[in-house]
């Protein structure tokens, strides 16, 4: 397997906001991947904090995955090559398990990315571009990522991209403060409304498009308005969160430069890719925008309060990657002869031993018999 991969830890989010591929979009690209030399199998992970191609094949996949990417994302070729990383075989396995089991997340532990990977796999799966390899290694991993949730601390002392936004908010001076929330309808908006109404004295304003059939009569603490009238609210609002899938800016500059009267300070949070929200607002007087690479900033201290849970699920990821490099290797012994039972009918256990003990190093040879015997006892 290979794996070639760009993520926060490689470039900011304008360009990983460029190599973002959207899931309408999903489809013609795994095709171009199945199109490179050598590939036979695929999956595309891409969010807004990483776009990885995984593939199964014959032979070095690299240059073409990486053509592939410019020429979707119109980055240059050498450009590409600066800032993606690049896994082969077992590399390559440890890299999918760490990414689903949250440990290569911008905030350690968190949970959507696990969704996200599953979602990745099945439409690929659903769409035929995985075959037993892939399958194999997919399942695995996810199956190991629910481990490390069920027996570590990793995702229960997490805080999300969402949560830390929402903290931004808590930590506010006023006792008192109102939110206007663009994007409550979908799933990241939807998780901060949650957090939002889980907290005292915040009042919600949500934003609303009137062909939705959403009712504007509100519901417990929330008020809706139509979302044509955003910049109305934003008089009222401490606090301004777009978590939009928006091709446009939620809000421009100068529409809030000419919408606010009251100079007090703003938070605005824009955790949105693209950026929902134009840049340009944090540069206004009284005004303090907070996008995903500051979230970045705010996640590093969560992150190292997390470091006995990390090296836990380091050690079960280890168990299950073993595994499923056992699982692996038997496979493609036995799909390369297909008539091994045959040719090993009659050999003789003193025979096999024999030549384990001359083929193996000492270690693997005494690994084998300690197995052996564990399976006599």
């Amino acid at each position: 397997m290979e794996c070639i991969s760009i993520s926060h830890k490689t470039a900011s989010s304008g360009v990983r906001e460029r190599l973002y591929v959207p899931k309408e979009e999903a489809g013609d690209f795994l095709g171009k991947i199945r199109a490179v030399a050598g590939v036979e199998e695929c999956v595309l992970l891409s969010t807004c904090n990483r776009t990885e191609i995984y593939v199964q094949g014959e032979g070095n996949s690299f240059r073409g995955l990486e053509e592939v990417l410019a020429g979707a994302s119109g980055c240059a070729g050498e450009q590409i090559r600066n800032l993606i990383r690049r896994y082969q075989g077992r590399k390559a396995l440890h890299h999918l398990f760490r990414v689903v089991c949250g440990m290569e997340s911008m905030v350690i532990g968190e949970d959507e990315i696990l969704g996200q990977v599953r979602d990745a796999y099945r439409y690929a799966k659903d769409a035929g571009y995985t075959g037993y390899e892939l399958n194999s290694v997919f399942q695995a991993a996810l199956a190991c990522a629910k481990r490390v949730k069920t027996e570590t601390m990793i995702s229960k002392t997490a805080v999300s991209v969402a949560t830390l936004a929402v903290n931004e908010v808590i930590h506010l001076p006023m006792t008192n403060k109102t939110v206007l929330l663009m994007g409550s309808s979908g799933k990241m908006g939807g998780i901060i409304l949650k957090n939002l109404l889980s907290q005292k004295n915040i009042r919600i304003i949500a934003t609303v498009r009137s062909h939705n059939g959403i009712s504007h009569s509100g519901s417990a603490g929330i008020e809706h308005v139509d979302y044509q009238d955003r910049y109305a609210s934003l008089e009222a609002a401490d606090a301004v969160i777009s978590a939009t899938s928006s091709p446009h800016y939620t809000l421009t500059a100068g529409r809030v430069r000419a919408a606010i009267r009251t100079p007090k300070e703003r938070l605005f949070l824009d955790i949105s890719m693209p950026p929902d929200l134009d840049a340009e607002i944090g540069e206004m007087e009284h005004c303090r925008l907070v996008a995903l690479d500051d979230i970045e900033k705010l996640a590093e201290d969560n992150n190292r309060l997390k470091q006995q849970a990390f090296a836990d699920a380091g050690e079960i990821l280890n168990e299950e990657l073993e595994k499923i490099c056992k699982v692996l290797a038997f496979h493609r012994f036995t799909e390369g002869d297909m008539h091994w039972k045959e040719r090993y009918a009659d050999c003789s256990a003193e025979k096999v031993l024999y030549l384990l003990r001359d083929k193996l190093d000492s270690d693997s040879f005494e690994a084998v018999l300690k197995a052996l015997d564990g399976a006599m006892t």
